[in-house]
């Protein structure tokens, strides 16, 4: 009996640990489309409103396991920003995943919008996004 649960136990173990490495795994492509992120207006851009302002924006493709995941390694321990902060949004992520849904990161200089949450935009990101 005792070994049926330490089987069990390791199994359980190890689908969860599965699962949670497959949630960068399911990601099938990841598209930039930007402007000059120090472009300047003379208000703020909200998410909605990027595509009608920039229109022309630049685009950047990335289809390879690598090139995925150093971007979901951008994305990942983020730090939250709490103080009514709203992104200028010069940019789009956008995360294309197995099952066809599709997530969308507004990108700022300064923070950024992710799944509901603003976030400080990491440097590292914006370097990319500009390579």
């Amino acid at each position: 009996m005792k070994n049926y649960k330490l089987i069990f136990f390791a199994a359980l173990s190890f689908v969860a640990c599965k699962s949670k490495s497959n949630s960068n795994d399911d990601v099938q492509s990841i598209k930039f489309k930007f402007t000059e992120l120090g472009r300047e207006t003379q208000f703020r851009i909200t998410c909605d409103k990027f595509d009608y302002y920039f229109p022309e924006g630049k685009e950047k493709n990335f289809d390879k396991k690598p090139g995925i995941d150093s971007v979901m390694q951008l994305l990942t321990g983020m730090k939250t920003v709490s103080d009514g902060t709203e992104p200028d949004v010069r940019g789009k992520i956008y995360i294309t995943h197995a099952t066809k849904t599709i997530d969308t990161v507004c990108v700022g200089v300064k923070a950024l919008s992710y799944k509901g949450t603003t976030y400080e935009t990491p440097q590292a990101l914006l370097v990319l996004i500009q390579k």
